[in-house]
């Protein structure tokens, strides 16, 4: 959304967008391959800024006709015979769903792993499994009757997201002013990021 929004309003510029986990894509920045980044929980590196951007939320969902979507007040435990679509490894949504089930106590059941979360959605939607992805990746889809968000206690799960850019270089001026943009809040994201995702823009 972000990333649209700023190209019609500079629609001669050229900009190249990729999508993978926080590991793969800040590996991609230090190596000055990408211009920057936007990441989950990101790696610590000296050599990156790393600047707070702003909040998503992480939400369960399954298909719209799951007998889950009809309960309330579900916990992790009744979902531990599910199977859960999951990111790959070095994901950073993969990183907060793991951290949720140990502090739950929970073991998932990883039915299947997927490289975004696109793909996860629509598998979902073929009735494949759960999965636990952002509340504004899958807004469509719920408003749409495509997929249920389930209520589930510990959820939804907030979280930051981060821009993140090489140091020692100095931003270009499409670079810096992409990045004024996001912080400027007018490209009409209601208060959280797309996906999971990295690069311009998320989908981690």
């Amino acid at each position: 959304m972000a990333l649209g929004a700023f190209k019609k309003l500079h629609p001669g510029l050229a900009i190249s967008l990729e999508i993978g986990s926080r590991g793969v894509v800040q590996e991609k920045v230090l190596k000055n391959e990408l211009d920057l980044a936007v990441v989950g929980p990101p790696l610590k590196d000296a050599d990156l800024v790393v600047e707070p951007f702003i909040f998503d939320e992480l939400v369960v969902i399954a298909p719209l006709e799951h007998p889950l979507a009809r309960r309330r007040g579900l916990s992790l435990k009744d979902l531990k015979d599910e199977p859960f679509l999951m990111r790959e490894d070095g994901s950073g949504t993969r990183f907060a769903v793991e951290k949720a089930a140990r502090k739950a106590n929970v073991r998932l059941e990883v039915g299947m792993e997927l490289g975004s979360n696109g793909a996860i959605k629509h598998a979902v939607e073929s009735g494949l499994g759960l999965a636990i992805l952002s509340r504004y990746a899958v807004g469509l889809e719920e408003t749409a009757g495509k997929l249920a968000i389930l209520d589930v206690d510990g959820f939804p799960i907030r979280r930051q997201w981060h821009i993140v850019h090489l140091r020692r270089n100095r931003l270009a001026t499409p670079v810096a002013g992409f990045i004024d943009f996001l912080r400027s809040g007018t490209w009409g994201m209601p208060g959280v990021v797309e996906q999971d995702g990295y690069v311009v823009p998320p989908d981690d």
